[in-house]
């Protein structure tokens, strides 16, 4: 078959045969699909696309995390060697991108999505499930579990998921590709998808419930004020409109001249031209005036609230989100970004965690490795320069920042992050 993030004609893969079968207990609880109502994913991309505190937030975290940078450990050289080979060979099908680039989509992907979907590319010349020779990034729009003809995920006897679906282009035909499905297997494909076995899939997860099937990503909670602000803005600015160039009333007549309707309808026709000219003349009858508004407090009290709910959603303080500190005194501003640091670092850790297991893993036992190595990211926080050049001033003249002791003073920088981590 052919790689599914590629399209069609670019590599045969041997398709998969069921894997060994291991002799694991049976578990006796059951997992269920949920059946709550989920914002769709496309209306979450439109979020993220068209939403300012969205996009930046999310764009701010992805940077945050990528700026701290990471670093590839393992005591064996060969397994070392052999992994960043692996890295920098990623790219080579589909779409021409670089492991960092990969990275990058999986932390970007989580925050608007929920999930990542990663294509395991296997080699073609074993139908070994572990042979991962290549990392291909999906669209979690077009991804989904293998399900029934009822909706319900198919799951195996150890509740797990039989495999995976992509939704093809209605003018692609799917036929003869993807993998065949398991003997006896309830999975119902419609005609423009394909069944995906779950060795082809590496599937990240941000935030899970209840019997952990999806997760829900940083948009989705902000969703419904997202709307609200929306609607609201689009009223305040016709108001603003409004009011920057308010109507304009002519009261026709008094006392002793009674309008008739033409009259009315010629001073009607008189004042369009109010934007073109500025010369008129009325009859001292007419009362030409603007009409006045009071302001409405309501609406930007609301807009307030729903900026904060919205900040609150994707877990960044708002003077974040919105690139300003109004209404922030330093004190909290340090403690926001203290909570908003270890919110970034959790997450690169369920993530490193995810892509060891169901990917370093994988790799290790194709090539009969003893280790499996690691990446290790450094600590995400953004620290005023200020504020480290004191700290250090401080070690100085204290005596423990000096060349005479060695320990110490490599504890510090390593603790200051002012030269590579070295294990002792």
């Amino acid at each position: 078959m052919v790689t599914i993030s590629d399209g069609l004609g670019f590599e045969k893969l041997i398709t998969l045969a069921e894997a060994v079968p291991m002799d694991f207990p049976e578990q006796k609880t059951m997992k269920q699909t949920p059946d709550i109502d989920r914002v769709s994913l496309e209306e979450l991309e439109l979020a993220y696309l068209k939403h300012p505190i969205i996009f930046n937030a999310i764009n701010k975290s992805v940077q945050s995390i990528m700026s701290a940078g990471w670093e590839l450990r393992a005591k064996d050289p060969k397994v070392l060697a052999y992994f960043k080979n692996f890295i920098d060979s990623v790219g080579k099908v589909g779409e021409n991108v670089t492991f960092e680039e990969i990275l990058e989509s999986i932390f970007q992907y989580q925050m608007i999505y929920g999930n990542t979907y990663i294509e395991t590319v296997l080699g073609k010349h074993t139908n070994d499930p572990n042979n991962i020779v290549d990392l291909v990034i999906l669209d979690p729009k077009r991804m989904d579990y293998a399900k029934k003809a009822d909706g319900k995920i198919s799951l195996d006897k150890y509740c797990k998921p039989v495999g995976y679906i992509q939704q093809w282009p209605f003018e692609v035909d799917p036929n003869n590709q993807g993998d065949t499905l398991p003997d006896n297997s309830e999975v119902s494909l419609d005609p423009n998808q394909i069944f995906l076995l779950p060795e082809r899939i590496c599937l990240f997860k941000l935030y899970t419930f209840g019997d952990r099937f999806y997760s829900i990503g940083l948009a989705e909670a902000a969703y419904k004020s997202i709307l609200y602000e929306l609607s609201i803005k689009k009223a305040h600015y016709n108001s603003v409109e409004q009011k920057g160039e308010p109507p304009i009333i002519d009261y026709v007549g008094d006392q002793f001249h009674q309008p008739t309707p033409q009259q009315i309808q010629n001073s009607v026709e008189t004042m369009k031209k109010f934007k073109y000219n500025r010369y008129f003349a009325f009859p001292y009858w007419h009362k030409v005036e603007p009409l006045n508004y009071k302001p409405n407090d309501i609406i930007l009290d609301s807009l307030k609230y729903l900026r904060e709910d919205i900040a609150s959603s994707v877990g960044m303080p708002l003077s974040f989100a919105i690139g300003s500190g109004e209404d922030t005194n330093r004190s909290t501003l340090a403690t926001q970004h203290l909570f908003l640091a270890s919110t970034l670092n959790n997450i690169v850790k369920k993530t490193l965690s995810t892509l060891r297991k169901n990917i370093f893993e994988r790799i290790c036992k194709f090539n009969k490795f003893d280790e499996v190595p690691e990446i290790v990211w450094n600590h995400i926080g953004v620290e005023e320069i200020n504020d480290k050049a004191k700290r250090l001033t401080e070690y100085v003249k204290a005596g423990s920042l000096s060349p005479t002791d060695e320990g110490l003073t490599d504890y510090i920088k390593q603790s200051e992050r002012l030269k590579p981590y070295q294990e002792t």
